[in-house]
């Protein structure tokens, strides 16, 4: 198979995958548990955590260990309940399914929810976040990277609004950031940047699924509380799956230059060859190789008179893996992104995502053009 779907889940590390299995079956201790077993697995996990919390320049007690980066973001918005007299919360029209979900939960618990829409470029203007900002904000969410398009959220210049913002008025809304596909595309260190929170999630890296984590600038209230994880939530851990995700994190981390040209050498090689299928266009339509509103890793493409799902079955069939969206939201006839951007119904029906992981080639690349282009040309109506 010629897998491009990256961006839904990466293939992991072999090595990585087989030392996990290996010490889920040597280290099986409940981490809660006081015996031996249950010490030695305690030491694994909080390992585990601290390299996690090097790679993005946070403590280790800032990092809480999730299911995914859904749960890390829902435990976020869900604890804005909290006894907030503040009553409204913006986010970005191109938030992550996880997000813009729970923003319609905090609707129907009285919240006013404000969706800042993106430009053609699919990237907000963080000058549109100041025009909105009031003391009645309790909590802003934007993440870093759009999961459809690749365009990278300006995060820093939103911070640099928020924290001025809280100079003059004496506080802040919260600031969230779902990071899921920033980090080993783009990269990030929170350390620099003073987000309040931020979303990660293993399986986008090379890691198991089952387990992200939430980093937390300062402790925040959740909606339900638990046992584990400083009383951030329930469920015991599981730290075979914690030491695979700081492992993937930490290799990320240092292969990063390397990742990010290999990702960029495909980016290009993609955006030249889809110019020789007449007809198809990237979505936004000035999207360059190289351009650095763009994560590299996440490209998206259409192909005007053939259908997303009709495409994504046909490459399938020739042994190509592509989404027509998120996988969060694959189920949906809408296009919830393509349609914040403005993106013309005709194209947005027949858009299909590509994205490049650690084991991407050339080769991948040249094989779905082929491919693409020959099915364009038959199918196309």
């Amino acid at each position: 198979m010629v897998y491009l779907d990256w961006a839904a889940t990466a293939a992991p590390y072999p090595e990585i995958a087989a030392e996990a299995a290996s010490l889920s079956c040597r280290i099986f201790g409940n981490p809660s548990s006081m015996h031996s077993a249950g010490k030695e697995a305690k030491i694994m996990l909080e390992t585990s955590r601290e390299k996690l919390a090097g790679c993005i320049g946070a403590d280790k007690g800032q990092i809480i260990f999730t299911s995914g980066g859904s749960e890390a973001d829902k435990l976020v918005m869900q604890s804005t309940l909290r006894g907030k007299s503040r009553k409204t919360v913006i986010i970005s029209a191109i938030e992550h399914d996880a997000i813009d979900r729970e923003a319609k939960t905090l609707e129907d618990f009285g919240f006013a929810i404000e969706r800042i829409k993106p430009k053609k470029s699919g990237i907000i203007d963080a000058g549109e976040l100041a025009d909105r900002l009031s003391k009645d904000t309790a909590l802003v969410s934007v993440m870093a990277v759009n999961n459809e398009t690749g365009a990278i959220q300006p995060v820093q210049d939103i911070l640099k609004i928020i924290h001025a913002f809280e100079q003059e008025n004496g506080r802040a809304p919260f600031f969230h950031c779902d990071a899921v596909q920033a980090h080993g595309s783009i990269g990030l260190r929170l350390s620099s940047l003073g987000m309040d929170s931020a979303a990660f999630s293993a399986h986008k890296l090379g890691g198991p699924k089952g387990i992200g984590a939430l980093y937390v600038k300062k402790r925040i209230e959740p909606l339900t509380s638990g046992g584990q994880e400083g009383g951030m939530r329930a469920g015991t851990e599981n730290p075979a799956a914690a030491w695979a995700f700081a492992e993937v994190m930490k290799k990320n981390t240092d292969n990063a230059d390397l990742l990010d040209k290999q990702a960029k050498l495909l980016e290009s090689r993609l955006l030249e060859g889809i110019k020789s299928i007449i007809g198809a266009v990237v979505i936004p339509e000035n999207r360059s190789a190289g351009d650095p509103r763009y994560c590299p890793n996440i490209i998206c493409l259409s192909f005007p008179g053939l259908g997303s799902e009709t495409l994504v079955r046909l490459l399938d069939e020739s042994g190509i893996a592509v989404s027509a969206g998120a996988a969060c939201s694959s189920a949906k006839k809408e296009r919830r992104v393509l349609d914040a951007m403005g993106t013309d119904r005709v194209l947005s029906f027949s858009a299909i995502r590509l994205s490049t992981g650690w084991n991407s080639s050339i080769e991948d690349i040249d094989k779905f053009l082929e491919t693409a282009a020959s099915i364009y040309k038959r199918y196309k109506v």
